[in-house]
């Protein structure tokens, strides 16, 4: 008798997707958001337009290089780490996809904490908008902390853990282990 191959249950998909959305597209469009914006200061004309320049060689956005490659790769890592639990296979898959949600979202806990632990130079000097910054990345903290509890319980759910074995367990007619 040949059983069925356990199909993907709509949690582990929204377990992806969601994730996929919040650790590879949101930080990818804020590196191209980033490189965008550096390109456009990075392309100004000021000949001829009456105009001067009031600052060469500053960093205007503050993002570090080795920041936004780190950024990028893990990115490009973590979707390839999507492909492959999309996909059901290999089955140790899925402990690492909650092996590498729980490590981004670790990642993310450290760049909120930093700054509270580095002082800041004064020469840097500080902005009104640094308020602001700071609650919208514990506002991104938190929603990366609940999908890495949505993702960890779902994935050691019955169904996902079927799905990732790729056959469903039977029951023992063994008396000796029933309960």
């Amino acid at each position: 008798m040949i059983v069925p191959r356990p199909g993907r249950p709509f949690g582990v998909s929204l377990a992806i997707f969601v994730s996929v959305l919040l650790f590879s597209i949101v930080p990818l469009l804020q590196v191209g958001l980033i490189l965008s914006v550096r390109q456009h200061f990075l392309n100004m004309d000021f000949q001829g337009s009456g105009l001067d320049m009031i600052a060469i060689g500053g960093d205007l956005l503050g993002v570090p290089e080795s920041s936004l490659i780190l950024q990028t790769a893990l990115s490009l890592v973590f979707l390839l780490i999507a492909v492959f639990a999309w996909r059901g296979k290999p089955p140790l898959i899925r402990f690492v996809v909650m092996a590498a949600v729980i490590a981004l979202t670790a990642i993310k806990l450290v760049s909120i904490l930093a700054p509270l632990f580095i002082p800041q130079s004064p020469q840097i000097g500080a902005s009104s908008a640094d308020g602001l910054i700071s609650s919208l990345g514990i506002g991104q903290f938190i929603i990366e902390l609940l999908v890495l509890l949505y993702v960890v319980w779902y994935m050691n759910r019955g169904p996902a853990r079927a799905f990732y074995r790729g056959y469903y367990l039977t029951e023992s007619t063994d008396p000796a282990v029933q309960p």
